[in-house]
C-alpha cells in the first residue's frame, strides 16, 4: 500500500527523522515498534494478511513486490504457529529498520553518511530528495487541519505516528490537544482490523516506555 511515492512504512520512517538533516526524532526503539507496526499496516492493505480478534491471519502467500512488506510476509509465512498483532510487532522491530534504509537507500531517496563519535564511526541517513522526505508530513498536515474526512491510509499513518510520540506535526497551528481531540475521532471511527493494529502498536510501545505486563 502506498501514500503517493511511498509506502505506510518509509512515510513513517521519514517522519521519525529531520528531513533534512535525516537525524532522529524520537528514541530508536520506539520507531522500530512504529516501523515494524506500518510494515504489518501495507500486509493489511494489500490483503496478504488480516486480523482475527487479535491473531494476525496469513491471507495470501503472493509477493507484494515491496522489500520491506515482503520481508514481513516472508516471516509470517516462515511461523507455523498464528501470533497476536502485538507480538508480531514486537518480533520483527529488530530487523525492520534496516530494511527500511537499505530500500530508501536503493531507492536513492536516502544517502548513508558516516559520523565518527568519540570511539566509533555510526551511520545516519540523509534525505537525497526533500520533497519525498517532507511529503508525509505534508499528508498529514492536510488532513489535521482540513475540515474533511481523510482516508484510511491517512488516518493510520496519523495514528502511528501518534501512538510512537510523534505529536508536533500540525504545530504551531494546532495544539497538541487540539491534535488529541482530531486522533480520538479518527480512532473512534477506525474499523477492524486496523483498529487492532493501532491497537497492538499503542500495546507495545506503553509496555517499552512504561514496562508492564502482557495482559
Amino acid at each position: 500500500m502506498r501514500l503517493g511515492d511511498l509506502s505506510l512504512c518509509e512515510c513513517l520512517y521519514f517522519l521519525g527523522h529531520d528531513p533534512f538533516s535525516g537525524r532522529p526524532r524520537i528514541r530508536r526503539d520506539i520507531l522500530d515498534i512504529g516501523l515494524s507496526g506500518a510494515a504489518l499496516g501495507d500486509l493489511l492493505f494489500d490483503e496478504r494478511i488480516t486480523l482475527d480478534h487479535g491473531t494476525v491471519v496469513l491471507v495470501s502467500r503472493y509477493a507484494t513486490g515491496d522489500a520491506i512488506a515482503d520481508r514481513t510476509l516472508a516471516h509470517i509465512m516462515g511461523e507455523t504457529d498464528q501470533h497476536g498483532i502485538r507480538d508480531w510487532v514486537e518480533h520483527l522491530r529488530s530487523g525492520t529498520y534496516d530494511t527500511v534504509v537499505e530500500n530508501l537507500t536503493v531507492r536513492e531517496l536516502v544517502t548513508p553518511k558516516e559520523k565518527r563519535g568519540m570511539f566509533k564511526l555510526s551511520l545516519h541517513y540523509q534525505p537525497s530528495d526533500l520533497r519525498a522526505a517532507s511529503a508525509p508530513r505534508a499528508i498529514l498536515r492536510t488532513a489535521m487541519l482540513g475540515n474533511a474526512d481523510c482516508d484510511v491510509p491517512t488516518a493510520t499513518l496519523a495514528l502511528l505516528a501518534w501512538a510512537i510520540g510523534l505529536d508536533d506535526i500540525c504545530q504551531p497551528e494546532l495544539s497538541r490537544k487540539q491534535v488529541m481531540a482530531w486522533v480520538e475521532r479518527v480512532k473512534s471511527r477506525l474499523a477492524e482490523p486496523v483498529a487492532g493494529l493501532i491497537a497492538g502498536v499503542d500495546a507495545a510501545v506503553a509496555a517499552a516506555v512504561y514496562g508492564g505486563n502482557r495482559s
